[in-house]
């Protein structure tokens, strides 16, 4: 018998963001994690162009406020201020 705990065993997945790794629990991230991952301190108010590349489903595209993308290891993202919404 193991005793490993279920937070152990729950998969992890190393994305890049604008150039630096960054590990998520979930094949799914949405647009709201990523920009916190780029931006942990970003203004409120502002607006974030939010592309990746090396996507599971689909490989590539952008990434809309509100929206989610499946992910797999290696995915990236660049997410780039835009203005003020």
């Amino acid at each position: 018998m193991s005793d490993t705990t279920a937070a152990d065993t729950k998969r992890k997945y190393r994305i890049v963001v604008n150039g630096e790794p960054s590990d998520v629990g979930s094949d799914v991230v949405t647009y709201d994690q990523v920009v916190k991952i780029a931006y942990p301190n970003g203004e409120p108010g502002t607006e974030y162009t939010v592309t990746f590349d090396k996507g599971k489903e689909p490989r590539e595209g952008d990434l809309l406020l509100g929206g989610s993308v499946e992910i797999k290891d290696g995915t990236e993202f660049d997410v780039t201020p835009t203005g003020k919404s």
